[in-house]
């Protein structure tokens, strides 16, 4: 494994997270250059740069790349065979989080290391507070949406584990705090899994904790989901109730999204096995007088885009990425490695969430990024552990 700092990998990771942000905040910047938004030029930076690194260092990757595989040559192909810009572009952003993940497994990554991130993570978190308070001061709305929210998700992973490896109260305060954002935005899917990596965090591993805590995010849930701030928003009356949750409900606020939904099931219908070509949603959205850009809704898109079997080879990758990670839990016998280990196993629950209400696929700056660090910080922790032991054994 080569030694290189990982630091240098890692401003990348930070700076082409901010990015946005910034020139969010800025009116006399364009918000697209030839065709992209400044979101596109991040997740383009960090794609190159994970690629060069993997490609300087091939023998140091210590993260399963196999399991991606028939994803990335799914869409590769299906893209070769429609070659349009716009295709091209999603096939290369599908690929970012992954490529990122397994760049970060290259790396050694010592205790010190891990110190520094840390801090670096801790000045991150606070930018995003000063973004959320510019938004809620409507100052700046360049922190609105659901991508910051996910990025709160990873924080929230990564306090929760703190908190239940190190026994740590600040870090289960200040996971309260976050949870404040998407009450305050009322950010639906954002409150739900908020208090699902709560409710199911791993590095909870009490039978009575994870109970105690899973009917105190099951009451505070149904408290917010009563509130009058979450009836206005989510029903269009003011007042439901939970069985009123349904796309096919008209009472039930889907932000348009049902209907958008509902555009995409003939063509998900005419292609189910192979999909309508890459970017097909996009067209289709235009063809019928949308500016949406996205359905909003990763399983729909891929459905519509890819087929069943390109949906089946995205599954596959998520799946076996969780299992290979779950599967290495006795061998976490440090604390360092654990509070990454467990976030990292806990943030898969929430892609579930995210991809049902949003684009989590393509919020690879906020949100993907982040987690696939994650996972290949653990495994190239437990990789290198493993190595060591074997010298010291030899």
């Amino acid at each position: 494994m080569n030694n290189n700092s990982p630091l240098t990998y890692y401003r990348w990771i930070f700076i082409t997270a901010v990015i946005p942000y910034v020139i969010g905040m800025q009116s006399f910047i364009p918000a697209q250059i030839m065709g992209l938004n400044w979101g596109g030029f991040s997740w383009t930076i960090i794609l190159l740069v994970g690629v060069i690194r993997i490609s300087l260092h091939p023998g140091a990757v210590t993260m399963p790349v196999w399991v991606w595989l028939p994803w990335f040559i799914y869409i590769t192909v299906q893209w070769f065979f429609d070659r349009s810009f716009y295709g091209l572009q999603a096939t290369l952003q599908y690929m970012v989080f992954p490529v990122t993940g397994v760049a970060a497994s290259t790396y050694i990554y010592t205790d010190e290391v891990l110190l520094k991130l840390k801090k670096w993570m801790s000045v991150f978190m606070l930018f995003i507070f000063l973004m959320m308070g510019l938004f809620v001061a409507k100052i700046s709305a360049s922190s609105m949406g659901s991508s910051t929210i996910m990025t709160l998700v990873i924080f929230g992973a990564l306090l929760l584990s703190d908190f239940w490896v190190y026994r740590n109260r600040k870090s289960a305060w200040l996971f309260s705090v976050i949870l404040l954002f998407p009450l305050l935005t009322v950010s639906r899917m954002g409150i739900l899994m908020m208090l699902v990596i709560a409710a199911f965090h791993f590095a909870n591993r009490t039978a009575a904790n994870r109970l105690l805590i899973g009917m105190v995010a099951l009451c505070t849930g149904l408290m917010v989901f009563f509130s009058a701030s979450f009836q206005k928003k989510t029903f269009f009356s003011g007042k439901g109730d939970l069985e009123q949750l349904s796309a096919d409900n008209g009472n039930f606020n889907t932000n348009g999204r049902s209907k958008i939904w509902s555009l995409a099931e003939k063509g998900i219908s005419d292609h189910p096995w192979w999909g309508s070509g890459s970017r097909a949603d996009l067209w289709m959205l235009m063809d019928n007088n949308y500016k949406l850009k996205e359905l909003h809704n990763d399983y729909i898109a891929v459905l519509y885009n890819s087929g069943r079997v390109g949906l089946c080879c995205l599954l596959f990758g998520f799946l076996m990425q969780f299992w290979l990670l779950y599967r290495c839990r006795q061998d976490v016998t440090d604390a360092y490695t654990a509070v990454i280990y467990y976030a990292a196993l806990t943030v898969f629950l929430s892609w579930i969430g995210f991809m049902f209400t949003d684009n989590a696929l393509k919020y690879a700056t906020y949100f993907g990024n982040f987690h696939f660090c994650l996972i290949g910080i653990a495994f190239a922790r437990l990789s290198y552990q493993r190595d060591h032991l074997k010298t010291v054994l030899v």
